[in-house]
C-alpha cells in the first residue's frame, strides 16, 4: 500500500514535473559560476523542497479527503510521502555525484578549490542530507498540521529567515577568526581521508536523526489532525 501511495503522490504532482528541468539547469549554472562545490548538497535540498509540491496539490484538490476513502491508513500516507522524498533525494545525490565525477574537473567555491575524491564527495552529500533534514523538520510536520499555504510560512519562510540571520551572525564572527577557518581547511586538506570519513558520518547521522524526529512528529500530528 505504501508503494501505491508513492505512485499516487508522483502522479498527483505531474503538473510540477517540469520544475525538475529548471532545477537541473540551475545546478549546471552553478558549476559555470564557479560554485560547483555546492551543487551536490544543494541538489539534496532542492529535491526535498520539490516533494512539498505534494502538499500543495493535496490542499488545492483536497486529495487528503480522497486518500481517506482508500483502504489506506494515515500512517501509510505519511510513510509513503517520506519514502517518496528519500527516493527523490537519493536520485538527486546519485545524479549530481555522477555528473561531478565525469564532467567537473575540480570542486570550486570562489577561490577555494579541492580535488575530487570520495571523502570530499561524502562530506558534501552528507552536508546536504543534514541540511535537508533540518529544513524537513521545520516543514513536513508543520505542513501535515496546517496544510501547504500556512505551513510554508511557519515551516519554511520564518525558519529560513531565522537561519539566515544566524548564519550571517556566525559569518561575521568568523570573519574575525580567519585563523580558525584556515586551520580547519588546512587540517581537512592534509587529512582528507580521516577528517572526511568522520565528518561524513557525523553529517549523515545528524541528518538521520533530524529526519527521524520529523517523521515521528508528522505521524503523530497527521494521526490527530481533523480534516
Amino acid at each position: 500500500m505504501t508503494a501505491k501511495m508513492i505512485k499516487t503522490d508522483w502522479i498527483a504532482i505531474k503538473s510540477h514535473h517540469w520544475r525538475l528541468i529548471i532545477l537541473g539547469v540551475l545546478l549546471i549554472a552553478f558549476c559555470f559560476m564557479g560554485m560547483s562545490m555546492i551543487v551536490i548538497p544543494l541538489s539534496s535540498y532542492m529535491a526535498m523542497i520539490f516533494t512539498t509540491n505534494t502538499f500543495a496539490v493535496e490542499e488545492k484538490g483536497r486529495l487528503d479527503l480522497f486518500y481517506l476513502t482508500l483502504p489506506v491508513s494515515r500512517k501509510n500516507i505519511v510513510r509513503g510521502r517520506f519514502i517518496f522524498m528519500f527516493v527523490c533525494i537519493a536520485v538527486a545525490l546519485i545524479t549530481t555525484i555522477a555528473v561531478t565525477l565525469n564532467f567537473v574537473p575540480t570542486l570550486q567555491l570562489g577561490d577555494y578549490r579541492y580535488d575530487i575524491n570520495p571523502f570530499v564527495l561524502a562530506v558534501l552529500s552528507g552536508g546536504g542530507f543534514a541540511f535537508s533534514g533540518l529544513v524537513n523538520l521545520c516543514m513536513y510536520p508543520t505542513m501535515f498540521r496546517l496544510g501547504y499555504e500556512k505551513g510554508k510560512v511557519f515551516g519554511f519562510y520564518i525558519p529560513i529567515f531565522l537561519l539566515s540571520a544566524f548564519v550571517s551572525g556566525v559569518t561575521i564572527f568568523f570573519n574575525h577568526k580567519l585563523d580558525l577557518i584556515i586551520k580547519f581547511l588546512t587540517y581537512f586538506t592534509e587529512n582528507t581521508a580521516v577528517a572526511g570519513t568522520r565528518l561524513s558520518f557525523i553529517l549523515y547521522g545528524a541528518g538521520a536523526i533530524l529526519f527521524g524526529i520529523s517523521y515521528t512528529l508528522s505521524q503523530k500530528i497527521y494521526e490527530n489532525r481533523n480534516l
